[in-house]
């Protein structure tokens, strides 16, 4: 049982891995290219779909947020959740490196730095206008506000999946997504698109949902989903939406399909996870190495926008091929990943790592469990939400602690 709980978290990390290098590839080729090629201008429009995930890589961040909602759900379905420690691990995992960066980005850019917009970034708001701008030191930093404002909303919708079932997450969905067309249209064509759907919760909430719902289905019939052509027909169905997405222009030109993207680009990530942590089992050496990658993954996603800007301030790319595209794509894999992976290992063991010896364990264990069943009718007393195997790694504490010890340990 032992291996089979690392096997889980080993496929886990892959994933995270995935993400913080879709995202990664995705800054890099785009910024390399305009300095190769000046003249560049717009959107890249990619002939094939493996081309669309890079020029639309910032769907890493969708992966990444499916991610989030899918591992603490998988740890806590069924448990009372206790507030103040569960925040308090969350502020273990993200502060440490976080508060580095903004030391150092008030250090360096002190003329735009004000005590307001300090405050205003340390509580989770640093999405929204008044927050730090600090220069290319801050620009990954919206998404840590989004998943602030995920945290302090996740135990509720916890509680509300175990007392009510999937239906409920559905219904809830539903109603944000009325409620988001609603004042999307009411704008007139004047709101910006990614300011409601990509750089807020407004947005993003469907995706950390859908992760959840992803978990419920994986604690309930993960069998069903256990499959390598499973595997394959999820991944070759994001790659195909990413690819349709990436040819309708929509993202570039912020048409109203943006709605529906939303929950699309989420659903296509939370069946992709569900079917490879369910199916994946590797942890040979090659599966170990992703996995390494994926629980760095929190520094790369920090500091890989610095990387680039530092092999653009000295002139730092290679041209093998002529082609500026291909160009800004070498450079990003042969240069930019590997100096932002040697970095994201001391980072991570030096800053990360010893602050995550302090959390402390945050599920109630004195009450019983409580599931919706299937239909999301009454509640009843369920004796373990993962019947016979943990989904994590285990720890003395139990299995439901197992998963969530693991995700303070792996989640943004």
């Amino acid at each position: 049982m032992r291996s089979s709980n690392r096997q889980y978290l080993v496929s886990v990390d892959h994933l995270r891995a995935y993400a913080a290098v879709l995202v990664l590839l995705y800054h890099g080729t785009y910024m390399m290219l305009t300095e190769i090629d000046r003249e560049h201008e717009g959107w890249l429009y990619a002939d094939n779909p493996l081309g669309a995930l890079v020029a639309e890589g910032h769907t890493g961040v969708a992966l990444f947020m499916v991610l989030s909602g899918f591992i603490f759900t998988i740890g806590t379905l069924g448990k009372d959740i206790h507030y103040g420690r569960f925040l308090g691990n969350r502020v273990l995992r993200i502060f440490p490196l976080y508060l580095v960066l903004v030391i150092m980005g008030t250090g360096a850019y002190r003329g735009d730095a004000d005590l307001l917009g300090l405050v205003q970034s340390l509580i989770g708001l640093g999405n929204l206008p008044g927050s730090l701008d600090l220069g290319n030191v801050s620009h990954m930093w919206w998404a840590i506000a989004v998943e602030l404002q995920f945290y302090l909303l996740f135990p509720l919708f916890s509680r509300l999946l175990t007392r009510r079932g999937p239906t409920a997450l559905v219904q809830l969905m539903a109603a944000i997504a009325v409620i988001r067309a609603l004042v999307w249209l009411s704008g007139g064509g004047k709101i910006a698109a990614n300011n409601l759907l990509y750089y807020s919760l407004a947005g993003r909430i469907d995706q950390f949902l859908l992760g959840m719902l992803a978990a419920w289905l994986f604690v309930h019939h993960r069998d069903r989903f256990q499959s390598p052509f499973k595997v394959a027909v999820a991944s070759t169905l994001a790659l195909v939406t990413v690819w349709a997405f990436n040819r309708s222009h929509a993202y570039q030109e912020g048409r109203t399909v943006r709605l529906i993207w939303i929950d699309v680009e989420g659903f296509v990530w939370a069946l992709l996870v569900l079917t490879y942590v369910a199916t994946v089992m590797s942890t040979g050496i090659v599966s170990r190495a992703i996995a390494k990658v994926g629980e760095m993954s929190f520094s790369i996603y920090l500091l890989h926008f610095l990387v680039i800007t530092v092999f653009l301030a000295r002139n730092r790319w290679i041209e093998p091929t002529g082609n500026p595209v291909w160009d800004a794509f070498f450079t990003t894999v042969c240069g930019v990943l590997p100096v932002t992976l040697a970095i994201a290992v001391v980072t991570f063991h030096g800053i990360e790592r010893p602050f995550l010896r302090w959390r402390r364990p945050y599920l109630g264990t004195d009450q019983p469990r409580i599931a919706a069943q299937a239909d999301g009718t009454r509640p009843v007393a369920v004796p373990d939400p993962v019947p016979q195997e943990p989904a994590l790694r285990p720890q003395p504490t139990g299995p439901a602690v197992e998963a969530v010890e693991a995700a303070d340990r792996r989640t943004a």
